[in-house]
């Protein structure tokens, strides 16, 4: 069978290369897949290119929602998913890539559904009481809704359509629209004042605020502009800030004679600082601004969600709202300016072990942390050339450039939920005498175990110490056992 089958492919050759325009044509059965030779990489970027139309989108107000083909009972080839749905796809192929790659994929035997889930939680699936036209309801009788979380499932076949699973492919939202909706209410959100030490540099006012300064409408949701600008003068008092920005004139560093010298504050006191957000033309914004100087009575200005008063909190100017922010310089001339923190700091993985620092700024040389470990923090500090630190021990710190900040609550080193500063150990424990007397084991939440105890004058090896609630040190000598530091000697191996 093999000698046929390779002399039939060499006679086949030869009529074609003797006389290709007679070359026989060939006839396939109904419903065979006329393009057997799609390349893969054709087929792959068809999948790339259906998946790819599925961008966010604005809701409309029009009925249009009720006929989506929701639910895998729902499933259909993928030119006929883009028909049914829509009016929910944000970006979707034209009608020649729609033929070509939706084509391709039809006859490669995939097919998609979608479901949605609603702002409330509420899933869309084509079930009983979750169909389409139950999601359109919803949608007309409360945006609250909104938005509506959309998922794509495409059947995963191979290069000969061979395949029945479905997997995700795609995932966009249809928002709440907000044409037509007027900017009522803006809140300008800032932290202020800002502490800093004498000697600190100025330029960490910059540095500290551009993540902390925000600009919000009614809804809270975020207010466009074309610069969030904080102003790189300082000023002596509120009002001479707020008089600058109605005008022209900027203040440079410097200009406050010897209070500032070389970029660096000189003299302790409070100084003022501009905060502007500009707005674009013909945006929200402008107009905003524009109505808020010919009606403020029927409009509203927020800092930090507070009611704010023209003139003293804010001004306008040339497109621009304007606020300002005090900068407390201390007397002090420490090194550092501490703030408290709660997260966890995990270090990095470009070294085994990396160096602690002490209140001081000195290198601690009995002690490191391991690379890929956790560690709670509770405070982090920076000095006046921008430096930063995590405190991740009572005395200890750590750069921040050596690891990686979460300020979620999640606990400390391998799970052991009511200790912090985890260190780990080599050595043993000796239980303070005398030998009649037991003392109580702790477990990994800090209760007392209530069935085991250790014998006085007993030794115990010891990986790691911790700090309890309480403040005391913790010793672990089990797996989920901990003896109290005020019951026993340590020493190193």
């Amino acid at each position: 069978m093999k000698k046929s089958i390779k002399y039939a492919g060499i006679a086949a050759a030869t009529l074609l290369a003797v006389a290709p325009v007679a070359a026989p044509v060939v006839s396939q059965a109904a419903g065979t897949d006329t393009t057997v030779n799609t390349p893969a990489s054709e087929f792959t970027n068809a999948k790339n290119k259906f998946a790819g139309q599925f961008t966010d989108k604005d809701a409309v107000s029009a009925n249009v929602y009720a006929k989506l083909k929701l639910g895998q009972n729902a499933a259909v080839k993928t030119s006929e998913f883009n028909n049914a749905n829509a009016a929910v796809i944000g970006s979707p192929l034209s009608n020649n890539d729609g033929k070509n790659y939706l084509g391709t994929l039809d006859r490669k035997n995939v097919t998609a559904y979608m479901t949605a889930t609603d702002a409330k939680g509420n899933v869309y699936d084509g079930t009983t009481n979750h169909t389409s036209a139950n999601l359109n309801a919803a949608i007309n009788a409360d945006d609250s809704m909104l938005p509506v979380t959309f998922t794509v499932y495409a059947k995963d076949t191979d290069i000969n359509g061979n395949g029945t699973t479905f997997k995700q492919v795609a995932q966009f939202k249809l928002n709440k629209s907000d044409e037509g909706t007027e900017l009522k209410t803006i809140n300008a959100k800032f932290t202020t004042p800002i502490s800093v030490a004498k000697n600190s540099k100025t330029a960490l006012t910059q540095l500290v605020s551009s993540t902390n300064v925000a600009l919000t409408d009614q809804d809270g949701e975020a207010v466009s502009t074309t610069g969030t600008t904080i102003g790189k003068g300082f000023y002596r008092t509120y009002k001479a800030a707020m008089d600058a920005a109605a005008s022209t004139d900027v203040h440079a560093d410097g200009t406050l004679g010897t209070d500032i010298t070389g970029g660096e504050f000189k003299t302790a006191g409070t100084y003022y600082q501009l905060v502007n957000f500009t707005a674009g033309s013909d945006t929200k914004l402008a107009k905003f601004i524009t109505n808020y100087e010919g009606d403020p009575s029927s409009y509203t200005v927020l800092v930090n969600g507070k009611k704010a008063s023209a003139g003293y909190d804010f001004t306008t100017s040339r497109a621009t709202i304007s606020f300002v922010r005090a900068i407390n310089v201390s007397d002090s001339e420490a090194e550092w300016t501490t703030t408290d923190t709660k997260g966890v700091v995990t270090t990095k993985a470009d070294h085994a072990y990396y160096t602690l620092k002490d209140d001081e700024g000195n290198a601690v040389t009995n002690r490191a942390l391991a690379k890929n470990t956790a560690w709670k923090t509770n405070a982090v500090r920076v000095d006046q050339n921008g430096n930063k630190q995590y405190r991740v021990g009572g005395s200890e710190w750590i750069d921040a450039n050596d690891v990686t900040f979460s300020d979620k609550a999640t606990d400390n080193n391998n799970g052991e939920g009511a200790y912090t500063d985890v260190k780990a150990l080599n050595g043993k424990v000796v239980t303070a005498g005398p030998s009649g007397f037991v003392y109580p084991l702790f477990d990994d939440n800090g209760k007392q175990v209530t069935n085991r105890a250790v014998a006085g004058d007993t030794a115990w090896y010891t990986d790691k110490s911790a700090v309890n609630a309480e403040g005391t040190t913790v010793y672990h000598v089990a797996t989920g056992e901990w003896l109290q530091g005020n019951n026993v000697t340590y020493s190193a191996y």
